[in-house]
């Protein structure tokens, strides 16, 4: 059976990716302790791996069937990426810059290594995770966002891999998977994680887990699974990612419940079927999920810039009640920034596509 064209299970999903990412950005400013001792908060950071699943997934889903039926135009594609990421990436990068201009004037305090100027241009071109650069910097978290660009630009390659196991897509779970092991072991020869791999080479991690997310939207575009088996489904991903978290296991095995959750959570969108995370409120949440990982960092930077000015460091309640206040604005923010500045970009970019990037020939 196949799936509807609007997906809406996936949509809430990126929301809860956001959110898990959240809480472990903004624990530790919570003073409740090092986030290490709560396995699932210190695996929030394995919700980039989700949001990676998910690209390949959708993207497979939106644009597979043009692929396959030779109406795909990677040129058309790539600006509608670019015009779906950059615009909120570009202006997160200058926030970031504003404040830390802003707060040299008032001398305020930065990590040095974290603001490194020659570093901007690899930013502004989105290759800062392709191993180009020293350090995380500047809006730091985009360092996904330009893994993902690396992910747009060889989506062809990755999916005529994928579709190589047309016939027997299961098998083209099996592929996936292995290159993921694969990858895995020999980071892990060098004495690195694959999924913590950030600025040094993330365009590694996202390889697997993007080209799983086509791999499973190639094995169940025409499956139909019995009615609840879906559910049962997303349970048991989601109790094996908590109980693997939990346990403070590698974070390899938490990537099979990463995978679980993205397809099953896809099956449940199908007909007879009741989809969670599809409501009108998980799909807005879902939408903005983007902005909320974009902008949580400027706000994180300049609300306790003032706060630390304000009460100095907040230690105890107020720690608490300073970070739930950061995690909220974050949210807020989100919500304006999709509204003012992503959504209408995306939307002028996508009716304003230049003529060397257009499938059709500039008359």
């Amino acid at each position: 059976m196949l799936y509807p064209a609007d997906i809406r299970p996936l949509t809430g999903l990126r929301f809860v990716a956001a959110f898990w990412l959240l809480i472990f950005f903004f624990w530790e400013r919570f003073d409740l302790g090092p986030r290490d001792q709560i396995g699932l908060v210190a695996a929030g950071t394995y919700g980039v791996d989700l949001f990676f699943i998910l690209s390949g997934f959708v993207l497979a889903h939106v644009y597979g069937p043009h692929v396959e039926a030779k109406t795909f135009s990677w040129r058309n594609f790539i600006w509608a990426r670019l015009a779906r990421i950059y615009p909120l990436h570009v202006a997160c990068l200058l926030a970031v810059v504003a404040i830390w201009a802003a707060g040299n004037l008032v001398g305020a305090s930065f990590k040095a290594e974290a603001f490194v100027v020659d570093q901007i241009p690899a930013h502004l071109l989105l290759i800062h995770a392709w191993g180009v650069v020293g350090s995380d910097g500047w809006n730091f978290p985009s360092w996904s966002i330009s893994a993902e660009w690396f992910a747009y630009l060889t989506f062809p390659i990755s999916f005529f891999v994928a579709s190589l196991f047309v016939r027997r897509p299961w098998l083209g779970v099996v592929w996936m998977a292995g290159i993921f092991a694969l990858f895995a072991a020999w980071m892990a020869h060098h004495g690195i994680e694959l999924m913590d791999m950030t600025w040094q080479g993330a365009i590694l991690r996202i390889v697997p887990s993007f080209g799983m997310g086509i791999a499973l939207w190639l094995l169940g575009r025409h499956l139909h699974l019995p009615a609840g088996v879906a559910g049962l489904g997303v349970a048991a991903s989601t109790i094996w990612i908590a109980f693997a978290a939990s346990l403070s296991w590698p974070s390899e095995w938490l990537w099979p419940g990463l995978c679980g959750v993205v397809f099953f959570l896809a099956e449940t969108s199908k007909a007879n079927q009741k989809p969670v995370l599809a409501s009108r409120t998980w799909v807005y949440l879902g939408e903005i999920s983007f902005a909320a990982y974009m902008v949580h960092l400027p706000v994180d930077i300049a609300f306790y810039q003032i706060v630390e000015r304000l009460v100095g460091e907040p230690k105890g309640g107020v720690a608490l009640v300073a970070g739930a206040l950061a995690l909220v604005i974050s949210i807020v923010a989100a919500a304006i920034a999709h509204a003012v500045i992503e959504k209408p970009a995306r939307n002028w970019l996508r009716t304003h596509v230049p003529a060397f990037m257009s499938a059709k020939p500039a008359k």
